[in-house]
């Protein structure tokens, strides 16, 4: 084996009888992963011979990229591409798989891939860590911490720990599907624990030759340490080394104008787009910056038509210049809705790729409203149209200099063609639908990443707030999510209502929204906040706007509401508690959350101290009136505090103590700078 990388935590080999041995510093435990095994031409492929490492490229200040390859009996060349850094014990790694004559990938006895295997220790303690659970409930995906293969055999993850003594050790894939959709799974050999294709991973005949077969990305590491020490390593590595798209990591603000278009829709009985007018959106911008806004959001209804994706003069007659002059002005970024898989029945890029078009077999492509603007047709992103629309979102940031894409309406199933990058001539319906859901995730990650490649400080929101999302790492290594609407509708609690009334129930100020809100911050402990974006309500009264605020600054960081409606008194109070925010908000979305109770319960309070300076921020919330006490767990905390609401900080026996007093449901927040 040859070595390929070392740092504190680890050292690295690769090539020989397995693909990979990890070494963990401090306790000479060695992790062998096995060479992945394909089927080409109805043969296992075995593991890679005369391996030499190839290339090593800085990628960034933190990640270096090195790449392998070896030759397979099959004549064809597998290729390793791994990104590592020396501030992480995790790695993130793919295969490349090629051939100069024509081969295929075979499915002699069904999906025949093979991602790694390797050994597990007898005693092992294995824990499944599932990200895509979704609650009906509370209208949103949820986080499960599951012991591995108790109720199934082929276990989702996408995360896998097992602790063997002293050592934790991760595995992980980069793909997401709604559970229990599997197209991924992890499962028990005799002797230890394999990654294995379910369905969708490629296709029967797919060739090697005509175009390299990438695998997904898989990630592992390991510490001297336990499981819940291991979630904070992996929540660092997503929040600072898995991606090079780092500006999807920073804590900022963000505005989105969609709340009030559909109050005015449902209270007002006008259309979504009655308020996609300059006028308005210069109205809110100023507000916005009055109380401390980093991305001004305009949603749907500023595009002429889907797929040109040019601002609708109309609406706004100089094409959207003047209100990005405003943002500049103020410091504040532009971002944008769109639907990436719909473009308008006269639109330009649908007569230059009318051959992406969704295809259903047996059925003729239907057009079909979008918002109150021109009809359009659903197009298929696993085609060569994936590289037409990351052109659309250079364009924009080019022009119009949009740096936020939030991205709507993605489903995971829907093309059946042939003819695109997810089937061959000979491809079943079935199969070839698998294959586009397979890799829509993909496709999605390879236009952020050429749209990133362009403009490194844009970022990109995908919306889960629907089931069958593709939900998991994929995404993840790309840009972020959109995580939660306005939560459940009537219905999912078998409430029926008027066709003409609003189905939303958590829309109204008040801690209720609130609770399904903050359900998405269970993820915080493995996954950092800031990539699950939820939109909380700046309206008044002022009680209210203190327990969004709370909230707020746990990392979700979205506003959505009437701007123009708010007080004066209750812009400027959300302003002044911005303005600490802001002071600490790095060190609120480096932290790892130490949470007590949870949403809905009589008391919840959420400490977010950097462990390094003891700066943060503690927000707690009562649902019932009563004194309430809350010991800081933190050793470190600074000296220097602001707190609002009706709460303070008291040192008793050398400890920090919050105290809070309500007469209601509310919140307090204590700053720590």
């Amino acid at each position: 084996m040859q070595m390929v990388f070392e740092n504190g935590y680890y050292a690295l080999m690769a090539g020989g009888e397995n693909a990979l041995m990890y070494c963990v510093k401090d306790s000479g435990e060695k992790i062998y992963l096995q060479w992945p095994q394909f089927e080409i031409d109805g043969a296992p492929t075995g593991e890679a011979k005369n391996f030499h490492l190839t290339g090593e490229k800085k990628l960034n200040e933190f990640i270096t990229e090195v790449t392998g390859e070896g030759e397979l009996d099959s004549g064809a060349k597998l290729k390793i591409e791994m990104r590592l850094c020396r501030e992480t014990p995790v790695i993130r790694f793919r295969y490349v798989l090629s051939a100069d004559e024509p081969m295929f990938l075979t499915k002699s006895n069904g999906e025949n891939l093979t991602y790694f295997s390797y050994e597990s220790e007898k005693d092992a303690v294995l824990t499944e860590v599932r990200l895509s659970n979704y609650d009906q409930l509370t209208h949103c995906y949820a986080i499960n911490e599951l012991p591995a293969f108790d109720y199934e055999d082929e276990v989702m993850g996408p995360i896998l720990t097992e602790q063997r003594g002293s050592v934790c050790m991760l595995t992980a894939y980069e793909h997401g599907s709604m559970y229990p959709d599997k197209f991924i799974a992890f499962t028990k050999t005799e002797n230890g624990i394999q990654l294995k294709a379910m369905r969708g991973n490629y296709w029967a005949g797919e060739s090697v030759c005509a175009s390299p077969y990438e695998t997904i990305w898989l990630q592992m590491g390991a510490i001297c340490g336990t499981h819940d020490d291991m979630a904070k390593v992996y929540r660092d590595f997503q929040l600072n080394y898995c991606t090079l798209n780092t500006e999807s990591r920073k804590p900022y603000i963000f505005y989105n104008s969609w709340c009030f278009q559909e109050r005015n829709k449902h209270y007002n009985k006008q259309a979504f787009l009655t308020s996609m007018n300059q006028a308005r959106m210069e109205e809110e911008i100023e507000i916005a910056h009055r109380m401390g806004v980093d991305v001004f959001v305009i949603d749907t209804g500023w595009y002429q038509k889907t797929g040109d994706w040019e601002p609708n003069r109309s609406f706004f007659p100089d094409g959207l210049v003047s209100i990005r002059k405003k943002l500049d002005a103020y410091g504040m970024k532009l971002g944008l809705w769109f639907n990436p898989i719909v473009a308008a029945k006269t639109s330009r890029i649908l007569q230059d790729h009318s051959d992406a078009l969704l295809e259903v077999r047996g059925q003729e492509p239907k057009a079909h409203s979008i918002w109150e603007t021109e009809e359009s047709y659903t197009m298929c992103l696993v085609s060569n149209y994936w590289e037409a629309f990351a052109d659309e979102l250079i364009r924009l940031s080019d022009t119009l200099g949009v740096k936020y894409f939030k991205w709507d309406g993605i489903g995971m199933y829907g093309c059946e063609s042939q003819h695109h990058l997810h089937g061959g001539s000979d491809t079943s319906p079935e199969e070839s639908r698998d294959c586009y859901a397979f890799r829509m995730v993909q496709y999605m990650s390879k236009v952020i990443d050429k749209l990133c490649s362009v403009h490194p400080d844009a970022i990109v929101d995908f919306d889960i707030t629907e089931g069958m999302r593709s939900v998991g790492l994929a995404f993840l290594s790309s840009g972020k999510y959109f995580a939660i609407n306005n939560g459940p509708y009537y219905p999912n609690y078998d409430i029926i209502v008027p066709e003409d009334a609003w189905s939303n129930i958590f829309v109204f100020p008040g801690p209720a929204r609130t609770w399904i809100c903050r359900q998405n911050l269970a993820y915080d402990k493995w996954i950092p906040s800031v990539l699950f974006m939820a939109h909380y309500l700046p309206d008044d009264p002022m009680d209210s706007q203190l327990i969004n605020l709370a909230s707020l600054i746990l990392g979700q960081n979205g506003f959505w509401g009437d701007l123009p409606a708010i007080s004066d008194e209750g812009v400027s109070f959300i302003r002044s508690v911005l303005d600490v925010y802001k002071r600490v908000r790095d060190d609120i979305t480096s932290a790892s959350a130490i949470v007590t109770g949870k949403p809905g319960e009589l008391i919840e309070v959420h400490e977010k101290l950097n462990a390094q300076n003891g700066c943060g921020a503690v927000s707690m919330f009562a649902n019932h009136a009563g004194k309430f006490s809350f010991r800081l767990k933190s050793k470190n905390v600074s000296d220097k505090t602001t707190v609002f609401g009706d709460g303070k900080l008291v040192k008793k026996d050398g400890k920090i103590w919050l105290e809070a007093a309500f007469d209601k449901p509310g919140a307090v927040i204590a700053f720590f700078e």
